[in-house]
């Protein structure tokens, strides 16, 4: 019995949903499709969620022309992190991704609003360069990237900011300088 609960426990842990702190530049740059969609329908089931949208314009890749209606899929019920829930009939921003070849099914790895803002911030992300937290709480590990592909954000960079910030290249003609973090200016946290 205690063999079954540590194994229990063991898997729990791993699959468990986690607090990591991790950039939006990162999961878009990851994905393999990003876009703008209406919820046409959705269901949620115990392993996946279900959602009829309807494409309303790509910034990254193809997965279905405008006004093309896509099966996407998302986290259910049982899922440690709890289901992706998104409303019917509203515009989104998702990042999606073909995990499995042999299901082929495009699966949802981040979703926004579909505002202005959202689609022209994602537009200054440069998927040459990463973001890497390294927070007391959450110590970077040895970095299998160069210094100059990477920002490193410290407590001094996470702040309120933080959320629409992003890593690019700047410094000369050919944007091949290094990555630099760039924030807008806020007023100090309340």
């Amino acid at each position: 019995m205690l063999k079954f609960l540590l194994i229990l426990g063991v898997i729990s842990f791993v699959q468990g949903c986690t607090p990591l702190i991790e950039h939006d530049q990162n999961k878009y740059c990851r994905s393999m499709y990003a876009f703008t969609a209406t919820v046409l329908s959705s269901e949620e089931r115990n392993v996946e969620a279900v959602f009829k949208i309807r494409v309303n314009e790509n910034i990254k890749m193809v997965l279905g022309y405008p006004r093309e209606i896509v099966t996407v899929y998302g986290r259910g019920t049982l899922h440690s992190c709890g289901p992706t829930k998104l409303d019917k009939n509203k515009e989104y921003f998702l990042y999606v991704s073909v995990n499995d070849a042999t299901t082929n099914k495009p699966i949802i790895n981040q979703f926004h609003e579909a505002s202005f803002a959202n689609i022209t911030r994602v537009n200054s992300y440069v998927c040459s360069c990463t973001v890497v937290v390294n927070l007391p709480w959450q110590p970077i590990p040895e970095s299998l990237r160069p210094a100059r592909d990477t920002c490193i954000i410290t407590p001094d960079e996470f702040d309120w900011s933080f959320e629409r910030g992003y890593c690019a290249r700047r410094g000369d003609r050919s944007g091949s300088g290094p990555c630099k973090w760039i924030a807008p200016k806020t007023a100090a946290c309340p």
